[in-house]
């Protein structure tokens, strides 16, 4: 062995000791084998380490859940075997267990609890209460019903089960008290609640005592027996009537309050009417008693017994009546009477006289006749083939002779009295009857300014036609067509809404007369295809442009003088202010004007602006030239009379007629001046016209 005691030096080596050989004895084990063993406190200490290892890795694991719970003392049950309940909180390890909650009187709650990886982590849940029970006794009162948030739950006394927690509408309702109404908090929680509640009565005592007793009482027309009573009546209005055979009826009107005792025990009958049943030929006379109005026959009347009454029965177209009478109380009679008719004579002056008088459906003779008639209303008819009927009412009067004088009227009169002279169109336009016969249009050919086109032609008219008093102006026009404008010219407006429309073709013309026709729902003149104008319907009577030889013959024609040559008479100049032409204001934007002549507008004027001309017509020469409804054509001349001509059958152009505010020679001013044209103008326009028939 190393000697501790010697030196050791670096790099001298030691004397190597010694090593002395002793005896060896190998040990041999028994025979029952060799099983090595730990000691206990080894494993022990080992299994400690183990668990403390294992706890460890548990804590810093495992997650602290925080669970909060509705109500607080619930019990918490979470699956597993691996968690630690540290105060209010469990550790768990991350993963997904079942999680169980309840309580006593709450619904058991059980769910999935997700535990994911943030170390604290909180949930919260609320259990559901259980449903209550509420027992309901309405004290002195059984059988009354019971609706809880409007649905019947039975009758009192009654338990109701499984009512959810919260507020409810309580209702209690029985006959003869006063409904309760509540709002009701359930607790739930499985629990009973009692409610004791004492119904209010909805009525009242009514005592009743009547002299003589034994009268049936009648509340509402129902009988609740007889006097003396005591009755129980519901709060409200009631009709009270008490009723025994020889007095008359006794009734009032009560208002009933809830618990207080009404007293009604001094009712003093009185001896019933006497009846009478009044009957009268003919019936529904006025009738009278003692001067008190009782209604028309035939009538039950209530006579004062003992007494003499007077009866007075009154019909128009008879004579009064008067009856009088006594009864004793409970008698029943019956009074007929009959009224004598008042006469009154009635003078029928009938023309033609051999017309047929009717009276009330029956023939009475033929005029003119004297009749007896009842002053009362009667319906008059007179008839006679080739006539219309006359048909009136008349109530003649009492104590007059009456005439009354029929003239009868051929259905050709009748219409003829019915047609208005002036009529008003749908757009506003006053339009005027005209009944023509006939003239010569044209001029001759001596008259000075005359146009080849212009021959004498004779014309006769069979129809009548109304005429517009103005031309139309662009306020009517744009009824039809809201955004047209008639521009301006040099700066002058013609767009005002009183001035005449101005710059419309004659197709544009055409098409507002038909647009009249249908706002008044009359048929068409002009036919339309596609929106164009492709011919007329002569016999119709809707709105159109007037014919020339219309148009001519109202503008010159029509009284008692010659036919007038211009607008103000029959030669030139214009007196002043006879009409809008072009005038000295128009020197600078007109050619050819009149000299010395001034109507103070540049161009048109508001329709009306001067005086009344021919016919009761405005404008018929100036302001704007009228388109008309002929096609353009050289007329020839001669004897043939021409009946309400409207002019060629095509052709390219349609005439013009009148002059305009730009005319100002002999030629264009003259009435019987012919223009032609198939584009607008600035100058031209139109007024309308219709068939009367």
């Amino acid at each position: 062995m190393v000697n501790s005691k010697t030196p050791y030096s670096p790099g001298i080596q030691p004397e190597r000791p010694l090593i002395e050989p002793i005896s060896f004895k190998p040990h041999h084990p028994a025979a029952t084998g060799f099983r090595p063993r730990l000691k206990r406190q080894s494993v022990l200490t080992l299994l400690l380490l183990a668990v403390c290892g294992c706890l460890a890795w548990f804590l810093f694991s495992a997650k602290a859940v925080y669970i909060k719970t509705t109500p607080e003392h619930a019990d918490i049950d979470v699956s597993g075997i691996l968690q630690l309940k540290l105060a209010d909180r469990l550790l768990l390890l991350r993963g997904i267990y079942e999680l169980q909650i309840s309580a006593a009187g709450y619904s058991p709650l059980v769910t999935l609890l997700t535990v994911d990886e943030p170390r604290n982590q909180a949930f919260s849940y609320e259990l559901a209460r259980l449903p209550g029970h509420l027992r309901v006794a309405t004290p002195g009162v059984e059988g009354a019903e019971i609706f809880i948030d409007g649905i019947a739950r039975g009758t009192t006394p009654a338990l109701i089960r499984d009512i959810p927690y919260g507020e409810h509408q309580l209702l209690i309702r029985s006959e003869r008290y006063i409904p309760y109404e509540a709002i009701l908090m359930v607790e739930g929680l499985d629990r009973e609640q009692a409610q004791a509640i004492s119904l209010a009565q909805a009525w009242a005592e009514v005592n009743f005592a009547s002299r003589p007793a034994g009268a049936d009482v009648f509340v509402d027309e129902e009988l609740l027996g007889q006097t003396p009573l005591r009755a129980g009546i519901l709060k409200g209005q009631h009709n009270v009537r008490l009723k025994l055979n020889g007095y008359k009826p006794w009734q009032d009107h009560l208002t009933i309050v809830p618990s207080q005792t009404l007293d009604l025990t001094d009712i003093a009958l009185e001896p019933a009417d006497a009846v009478v049943y009044l009957v009268s030929n003919p019936p529904s006379a006025n009738t009278t008693v003692d001067g008190e109005y009782l209604g028309l026959t035939p009538l039950e009347l209530a006579i004062t017994p003992g007494q003499t009454s007077t009866i007075k029965l009154y019909k128009q177209g008879y004579l009064a009546a008067s009856r009088k009478i006594t009864a004793a109380s409970g008698d029943q009679l019956r009074m007929d009477v009959r009224l004598e008719p008042e006469l009154v004579q009635v003078l029928f002056n009938i023309s033609p006289p051999d017309a047929e008088l009717f009276v009330d459906g029956s023939p009475s003779g033929a005029g003119p006749v004297t009749l007896s008639l009842p002053a009362r209303e009667h319906q008059i008819v007179v008839r006679r083939a080739g006539y219309l009927d006359y048909n009136t009412r008349i109530t003649p009067p009492s104590g007059v002779t009456q005439q009354l004088n029929i003239q009868l009227k051929t259905e050709a009169q009748a219409k003829l009295e019915q047609i208005k002279p002036v009529i008003t169109t749908h757009a506003g336009q006053t339009l005027k009857l005209f009944r023509p016969d006939s003239f010569s249009m044209g001029a001759s050919r001596r008259e000075p300014g005359r146009r080849p086109n212009e021959s004498l032609r004779n014309v006769a008219f069979k129809r009548a036609f109304y005429l517009g008093l103005h031309e139309v102006t662009n306020e009517q026009y744009r009824l039809m067509n809201p955004t047209y404008t008639s521009g301006e010219l040099e700066g002058v407006s013609l767009n005002g809404d009183q001035l005449p429309v101005a710059r419309v073709t004659w197709e544009q013309a055409a098409q507002y007369c038909n647009w009249l026709s249908r706002q008044e729902s009359l048929p068409h003149f002009y036919l339309e295809e596609g929106g164009s104008i492709t011919g007329i319907d002569p016999q119709s009577t809707g709105y159109r442009l007037p014919t020339e030889a219309e148009w001519e013959w109202a503008a010159r024609a029509g009284n008692d003088h010659q036919l007038l040559k211009f607008p103000w008479g029959q030669a030139m100049p214009p007196t002043e202010k006879s009409g809008n032409f072009a005038d000295q204001t128009a020197a600078n934007l007109l050619g050819k004007i009149l000299n010395n002549y001034n109507d103070g507008y540049l161009a048109s004027a508001p329709v009306g602006s001067f005086p009344i001309g021919n016919n009761g017509l405005y404008d018929m020469g100036g302001n704007v030239a009228e388109w008309v409804n002929d096609y353009y054509g050289i007329m020839p001349g001669g004897n043939t009379v021409e009946t309400d001509p409207l002019g060629p059958i095509n052709g390219e152009f349609r005439v013009i007629k009148g002059s305009s505010w730009a005319h100002g020679t002999i030629t264009e001013l003259r009435l019987s001046y012919r223009d032609y044209g198939d584009k607008q103008r600035d100058d031209a326009g139109f007024r309308i016209a219709r068939y009367l028939e």
